[in-house]
């Protein structure tokens, strides 16, 4: 099972960068853009979310960006596979064996990584309001997931704004979801064939060093 003894990682104060509105994303959470790659030329692309409990994106697959995630006070279980799904056209159970996941409490302050083309998600398992903060890297015009979140999703006037994601935005989720190199399943069940409850041998390493050279880097460039 899970080690009680894991790296705590100190999140960088990261300046914001050009303002953009506060969007109800079609799973259900609140993001809040706080650097996208048309102010660090392309590098990365950061979200502050505000998720419900219960709250989160079904598994989906990245095909053109890498991903952080961090749970400032924990509260949200990761799962993910160990399988790599390179091909947009070949999904787990269309094309390819359904995947099965490993699923990983957060702790405090934790960090954790998952490459490209991998399938993963997220929920928030307490029962009240969580913060998630995501980072996917690069965020180039050809890369961005930000436009895919804005025409899914809605915009809102505040992060309490967590209401249920009308109709539309849950079938965008999905519909949407290939323009921008995402396969994103409706259901957890539609990639997924197993769960194991475990921290297994192939997870990926958190790669901090390379999330701090891409926020220092912005960092000194504010400076």
């Amino acid at each position: 099972m899970v080690s009680v003894d894991y790296e705590v990682f100190e999140f960088p104060e990261v300046k914001p960068g050009p303002e953009k509105p506060l969007v109800l994303g079609p799973a259900g959470e609140v993001f809040n853009f706080v650097q996208t790659g048309e102010s660090n030329g392309g590098k990365y692309l950061f979200s502050k979310l505000t998720v419900p409990p219960h709250v989160g994106p079904p598994p989906h697959i990245h095909h053109r960006t890498d991903e952080w995630f961090y749970a400032p006070n924990g509260g949200f279980s990761i799962f993910m596979g160990p399988n790599e799904f390179p091909d947009l056209d070949i999904t787990p159970g269309d094309g390819a064996d359904k995947e099965t996941v490993t699923m990983l409490p957060m702790r405090p302050k934790e960090l954790l990584y998952v490459p490209r083309n991998y399938v993963h998600g997220f929920v928030n398992t307490s029962g009240v309001n969580q913060e998630m903060w995501l980072v996917w890297s690069p965020d180039t015009p050809e890369s961005s997931i930000l436009p895919y979140f804005m025409n899914a999703g809605k915009v809102v006037t505040s992060k309490e704004e967590l209401t249920e994601p009308d109709f539309l935005s849950r079938i965008r989720l999905v519909s949407m979801a290939r323009n921008y190199g995402i396969n994103q399943s409706a259901d957890f069940w539609d990639f997924v064939k197993d769960v194991v409850e475990d921290r297994p041998a192939w997870l990926p390493g958190d790669r901090r060093a390379t999330l701090l050279n891409l926020i220092h880097d912005e960092i000194e460039a504010q400076a």
